[in-house]
């Protein structure tokens, strides 16, 4: 499934790191906010996307992490117009993948046809589907519409266990919504 960015899966059998397919660009030296717990703000713009300023490593707060059990840094990528954040969490059994990514030209509309996608009940004030889809890179992606024109990705892999992917997704999509303009 090809949502937007591709988060991939480790089997705790399986030994090394996880790669990306293809040119996935630098990694950004931004930081998060000194107060973890703030609000990530946007500045004024002009026919801009509202997520623009955002870090998407920031949109998980101390305490969601926390309840996410990520305890390590998250890694920034950007996959083609995706901005990501991606966090290790290594479970009894299998190591779990999540991701935030945020599209600053896309909205829910945008989502490719032959992505297959399930309507959601709002999270929070936003609109939400949920794409799953098993065997692919990305199992379960909550999105959430931020406008017409951007949305948010909470992605997320757990082994080959699409349901626990989804729970997860869903997980994060309530910690994230409330961060979001």
């Amino acid at each position: 499934m090809a949502v937007s960015a591709a988060v991939t899966s480790c089997a705790t059998s399986t030994a090394g790191q996880p790669l990306p397919e293809g040119d996935v660009g630098g990694t950004s030296t931004s930081r998060p906010s000194a107060n973890p717990s703030s609000r990530p703000t946007t500045r004024p713009q002009t026919g801009g996307s509202p997520l623009a300023d955002l870090d998407p490593c920031a949109l998980l707060t101390a305490s969601a992490k926390a309840t996410l059990g990520i305890t390590a840094a998250g890694e920034r990528r950007k996959i083609l117009d995706t901005r990501l954040c991606q966090w290790k969490v290594r479970g009894p059994k299998d190591t779990y993948i999540l991701g935030v990514g945020l599209l600053d030209k896309a909205g829910i509309d945008d989502i490719p046809s032959g992505v297959p996608i399930e309507q959601l009940p709002n999270i929070g004030d936003h609109q939400a589907v949920r794409s799953k889809e098993a065997g692919g890179t990305t199992p379960c992606a909550v999105i959430l519409g931020v406008t017409n024109s951007s949305r948010v990705e909470l992605q997320a892999t757990a082994g080959t266990d699409v349901d626990k992917a989804c729970e997860l997704a869903m997980d994060m999509a309530k910690l994230v919504e409330p961060e979001l303009p």
